[in-house]
């Protein structure tokens, strides 16, 4: 089955739920196109973003099917030099606050991608596994002389894994928002984990989401949206606590989340002042969720207006970026290959593609035309401007300008 609407909340189980944003019927955000693809219907699937009512969790109930989605993936972490740098400071922080004093420790790395964090905890001489299900990307991989899983993590892999031996750390960046059955992952990592071992995740932050109209996060991978308010009552039913809460910047907002079993750890004034500001914010209030989806559409028709008075003017118009959330907001924002002419990527595996649903091919940004004084770039990788402005110093010297859709629309 190619998909299915869900009735019941991800983590409470509750099945009272209300409509916050519907974005239309979309095709899946990292399907990109190839040539001979063109001419075929693609397939599009509801995109809705809904509130539970009884423990606010956002997420999304039109489930499409995980194999469908994730089983040959474009998107390389080692693309992308932010993340890289992000990830050489995250594994020095995992080896010094919780592998340096212990004996032999095994890491476990879920959603590995293509081994970019893995390769930089190698370093330390620590032993580690990953567990990919694409299998594009875990052939990546081993390459890279890591051992990888190809499968989908859950319950049963889990205690596979854990019949040979134990994780002293689980590791998971966005993926916990992937995960339909988040019951069964729960379970998993329980399992795997030692008693005194540490389980963190990196997830997109629903109050980033909610204050910045950031809409186009919003796609069919990324089924949940958490608050630290819905996750510490769910952790809680299964003996876990959050002791630790970081910010980060990578994604647009996100918070890198550190569970152990009750009692482990000394729970940090982090955690309270998260869960303060969410109830000072109105993260349990309907009034919050209403206005930010009435910012939405009037952000829509703002950028509308925006390109079709650039269109008129004859310029050249491109997307910078071919992330997953550009084309969320390709599609809702109907920008297809007639009012853009072309999108820029760095990632090899897109290069020479089409973007999903609006038809725009995708080329090496070292290809783009030169008249950069007639160019306007639609900043689709929003959530790296301040490297792109950096980056692309000549264009805009040369008369190029960029247009910043989120959270308002904004020339530079």
């Amino acid at each position: 089955m190619m998909y299915k609407f869900r009735k019941t909340c991800r983590l409470c189980s509750g099945n009272d739920f209300e409509l916050i944003l519907d974005l239309g019927n979309q095709p899946p955000s990292n399907s990109f196109l190839s040539k001979n693809q063109l001419k075929n219907k693609m397939r599009r699937f509801p995109l809705r973003l809904y509130i539970c009512k009884k423990c606010y969790h956002l997420q999304l109930l039109d489930v499409v099917n995980k194999k469908y989605l994730f089983s040959n993936y474009l998107y390389l972490t080692s693309a992308n030099k932010p993340i890289i740098e992000h990830f050489e400071k995250y594994a020095d922080s995992m080896y010094n606050n919780f592998l340096k004093k212990r004996d032999n420790p095994f890491v476990v790395e879920i959603g590995s991608n293509d081994g970019t964090l893995l390769k930089k905890i190698l370093r330390y001489k620590i032993k580690v596994l990953g567990v990919e299900p694409a299998k594009n990307l875990a052939k990546l991989s081993r390459k890279s002389k890591i051992k990888t899983e190809n499968n989908f993590f859950n319950y049963n892999l889990a205690k596979k894994i854990s019949n040979k031996e134990k994780a002293d750390l689980i590791i998971a960046n966005n993926v916990l928002g992937h995960i339909d059955n988040l019951n069964d992952f729960i379970k998993g990592v329980s399992v795997l984990l030692k008693n005194t071992g540490v389980f963190v995740f990196e997830v997109p932050y629903a109050l980033n989401l909610i204050k910045n109209l950031e809409f186009d996060t919003i796609y069919h991978e990324h089924i949940s949206y958490f608050s630290v308010i819905a996750l510490s009552n769910w952790f809680k039913k299964y003996n876990f606590e959050i002791f630790d809460i970081e910010k980060q910047s990578v994604h647009g907002g996100t918070i890198r989340v550190f569970i152990s079993r009750k009692n482990n750890f000394k729970i940090k004034k982090s955690v309270e002042n998260i869960l303060n500001k969410e109830k000072e914010y109105g993260i349990r209030k309907m009034k919050t969720y209403d206005k930010f989806s009435r910012k939405i559409e009037k952000l829509k028709s703002t950028l509308q207006k925006r390109i079709k008075k650039m269109k008129d003017m004859d310029l050249i118009i491109f997307g910078y970026g071919a992330p997953a959330k550009g084309n969320v907001l390709l599609n809702y924002c109907e920008f297809d290959h007639k009012m853009l002419d072309f999108v820029t990527d760095t990632t090899i595996l897109k290069q020479g593609k089409f973007t999903p649903g609006t038809k725009i091919p995708i080329i090496n940004p070292n290809k783009k035309p030169k008249n950069y004084s007639k160019m306007i770039g639609l900043m689709l990788a929003w959530n790296y401007k301040n490297n792109i402005i950096e980056n692309e110093k000549n264009f805009l010297k040369k008369g190029g300008k960029f247009l910043i859709p989120i959270p308002s629309a904004q020339i530079i």
